[in-house]
């Protein structure tokens, strides 16, 4: 008898989990939760800058999959390598969550950031960015929509209601980075 109850009760624990957040990517159990999102990796050479991207890969990372943003970062000439998620179609409606949320660990806590883009960031260096510091093992750590501030953008806040990519970024500061990206989401 308690086999029925507990599996009557299973829906109901997978509804309370589900609307804590949304995953875009949770790499632990598929390469994306929602295949609308794509990973997409690119470094400040795109603008002449003189960082080294080394080509992102999903690894196996004590017994877990992790998408790895690795390469030397150099502020000269530009200061970034970045790995992110696309939104493939229009503009996805993040306003019903509090902020983004992700899971990582690095070899440095030095100078990380989630960049956000939306309907607001026309040019190539306009986005919502917030910094986070990760540690050596892993971690979730969640950001509110409040601590983004923005860069060449038409508004002030983030319009969460028409977010195209999150991006993981290595930026601001010479250092050699090594991240490890279990999942990215959103959280309430």
């Amino acid at each position: 008898m308690k086999i029925p109850i507990l599996l009557a009760l299973l829906p109901m624990a997978a509804a309370n989990v589900a609307a804590q957040g949304y995953t875009i990517s949770n790499l632990g159990n598929s390469p994306s939760e929602d295949p609308a999102w794509m990973w997409e990796s690119f470094a400040d050479t795109v603008m002449g800058g003189k960082s080294e991207l080394t080509p992102p890969a999903v690894v196996d990372a004590d017994g877990s999959k992790a998408m790895l943003l690795a390469g030397r970062v150099v502020t000269k000439g530009g200061g970034f390598i970045q790995v992110r998620l696309r939104y493939g179609k229009d503009r996805f409606d993040a306003s019903a969550w509090s902020g983004v949320e992700v899971e990582v660990d690095a070899r440095s806590e030095t100078s990380w950031h989630i960049f956000l883009r939306t309907r607001d960031t026309l040019f190539p260096w306009s986005y919502y960015g917030a910094p986070f510091k990760p540690s050596s093992s892993r971690s979730t750590i969640r950001i509110p929509w409040s601590a983004f501030e923005a860069a060449s953008t038409l508004r002030k806040n983030v319009r969460t209601d028409s977010i195209s990519s999150v991006a993981l970024v290595a930026a601001f500061e010479d250092f050699n980075a090594y991240l490890r990206i279990y999942r990215v989401g959103f959280y309430k």
